[in-house]
């Protein structure tokens, strides 16, 4: 007569050892790389706010003028929590052009977002 052997050989323990531990390794990567994009998309999300409040305090500028066109003066600013703001005006055919670039320090490098809009003349 014959036993039966119950339980695992040392083999097929190291084996899904193995294979859970490259699951687990492939998961954490996965989970980095989400971080960084959801840390980027933070990012931005913040300089896609200042654009817009650089262009309507700009465009209160040249409706300010009224009836004339006022072209607003260019300039840079930078805020408490680092980011910074660059926006140039020209005056093209009764339409004020606007360039407005944010940056944002990263620790791997900066983010840098750029709009160009045109504001027209009262």
């Amino acid at each position: 007569m014959r036993r039966v052997k119950a339980g695992f050989t040392l083999l097929e323990v190291l084996m899904a050892i193995l294979i859970v531990s490259v699951g687990l390794l492939g998961f954490t990567d996965t989970l980095r790389r989400v971080a960084s994009l959801a840390a980027e998309g933070k990012a931005r999300g913040r300089a896609a706010i200042q654009l817009t409040s650089r262009v309507s305090r700009l465009r209160s500028e040249v409706l300010a003028g009224a009836p004339g066109c006022v072209l607003p003066v260019a300039g840079s600013a930078r805020s408490g929590s680092g980011i910074s703001e660059s926006w140039t005006t020209t005056l093209v055919d009764r339409l004020v052009e606007v360039q407005i670039t944010v940056s944002i320090p990263r620790s791997r490098g900066l983010i840098a977002d750029t709009l160009v809009t045109r504001i027209p003349c009262p």
